[in-house]
């Protein structure tokens, strides 16, 4: 038996025992504790930042599209219009960042993409020196109207924010609430405000890949596969590596033209980034890591050099690059699809790279899903040297091949791609491989950024 001495000491090591285990146990839920708020205060901090770029981006395409309606320049009108395509589309990215619900937001993006595009169409109509029409005029004063609308109703939601009556955790539990198809408070409501601003927007009609006539393509590049929402959780941990993942945050489904499992991925480094997934074929429609690049250590060729090397790895084969734009720390390129030496341009792949370090941050394939085929492609009724033949004798001629161009209404043409130089500037031409007839001509013009062709 033991003595009574062994039985006390038994007991005060025991009771020691259990103190230590409730001091670590308490430190272990400190630790969470803080932990938890790091993740809470840097998503705020995240969601801070793309609203108020947001704003500031829906602000400048204000003030632009205002100088639209009075530029008498050829030269100084193509430049604004350029700069409302690209802040509108920034714009849009922002937007998508936001924790807000797709349908609650749907009209705003809506108008932002189509703002974006018309002012591409009208650039490339005021660099060839084409007065802009009554029509334009008028359409862009009623863009302008609706850009004042929504900055007044981002400015009362900043209002809002700086009181403490909107905060963006409660935003974050509302969206889910509304997934799960629960009741959501107040704090989305005041974002419905922006809904209810262009509820009666009914868009353009014009030749651009967000017009109305061009919304509903179909779907050639995915399979019959239903991917649930466990099987679009791996696709996103496959992605990004699971190690580097905290918590991911199922958002729901988004019925957009190619329907898809939304994501926001919470990184172990505290930041936040999201993804589009299809339900059908599992494919990733979207991804944003809406990351700041302060330095530029790295330079474009090894960024295109990572991109290619990215899309291999992710099982987008015989890919080209067509173009790229470099702003903002970040280098995006667009890659075409390549089968048996024909460049389809309809079958792009979007890659953006930060230029700090050479990450991927960004990836969009819905042109690439919606278009992507196997074709049968006939031999070319009529030869190269016919098809020089239909083009100007002036241009002199730095590259040809063969290509596959989209029209304006979801078909393709075969053609003959010539690439040259006349007096100095440098355009593409393509020429119909069955018929000779010359079909689209752009010129090259240096822009902010990068190259634009129009």
């Amino acid at each position: 038996m033991k003595s009574i001495f062994e039985r006390k000491i038994n007991r005060m090591m025991g009771n020691r025992i259990a103190f230590l285990l409730v001091i670590i146990l308490a430190f272990i839920a400190i630790y969470d504790s803080q932990k938890s708020k790091k993740i809470e205060q840097t998503l705020n901090d995240t969601y801070e930042r793309n609203f108020y770029d947001l704003v500031e981006y829906t602000d400048n395409v204000e003030v632009s599209l205002a100088k639209a309606q009075i530029s008498n320049s050829a030269e100084y009108g193509a430049k604004n219009l350029s700069d409302i395509w690209r802040k509108a589309d920034l714009a849009v990215s922002c937007l998508s960042q936001l924790p807000v619900s797709h349908q609650t937001l749907e009209q705003a993006e809506k108008f932002l993409n189509q703002l974006s595009d018309y002012s591409y169409s009208l650039a490339q109509k005021t660099f060839e020196n084409h007065p802009l029409s009554a029509e334009d005029l008028a359409n862009l004063k009623n863009m302008y109207e609706r850009c004042k609308t929504l900055n007044q109703t981002f400015q009362e939601l900043i209002q809002s924010f700086q009181s403490g009556s909107i905060q963006w955790s409660e935003l974050q539990k509302d969206r889910e609430s509304v997934f799960a198809q629960e009741v959501a408070n107040v704090s989305v409501d005041s974002f419905s405000t922006i809904e209810k601003d262009m509820q009666d927007y009914e868009g353009l009609i014009y030749d651009g890949p967000f017009s109305e006539h061009m919304t509903n393509p179909s779907i050639l590049g995915l399979g019959d596969t239903i991917y649930t929402q466990e099987m679009a959780r791996e696709v996103v941990e496959e992605f990004l590596l699971k190690e580097r993942i905290e918590e991911i945050k199922y958002q729901g489904m988004v019925n957009g033209t190619i329907k898809t499992h939304r994501f926001e991925v919470i990184l172990k480094n505290g930041d936040s980034c999201y993804f589009d997934v299809t339900e059908r074929d599992g494919r990733v429609l979207f991804y944003s890591y809406p990351k700041e690049v302060v330095h530029e250590s790295i330079g474009l060729e090894e960024a295109k050099k990572r991109a290619a090397s990215f899309l291999q790895e992710h099982g987008f084969e015989s890919m080209k690059e067509s173009y790229f734009t470099h702003e903002n720390g970040m280098l995006t390129i667009n890659y075409a699809y390549v089968q048996n030496g024909v460049v389809c341009y309809t079958d792009l792949v979007k890659v953006k790279v930060a230029l700090d370090n050479g990450e991927i941050i960004g990836l969009e394939t819905k042109s690439y899903l919606s278009s992507h085929h196997q074709r049968n492609f006939e031999e070319p009724a009529i030869s190269m040297e016919e098809a020089k033949k239909k083009i100007n004798p002036n241009l002199e001629i730095t590259s040809e091949g063969l290509a596959v161009i989209p029209t304006d209404f979801q078909t393709e043409i075969f053609t003959y791609e010539f690439k040259g130089r006349v007096e100095n500037h440098d355009f593409i031409v393509y020429v119909n491989a069955n018929t000779g007839k010359e079909e689209k001509i752009f010129m090259i013009v240096d822009a902010p950024g990068g190259e634009l062709a129009i």
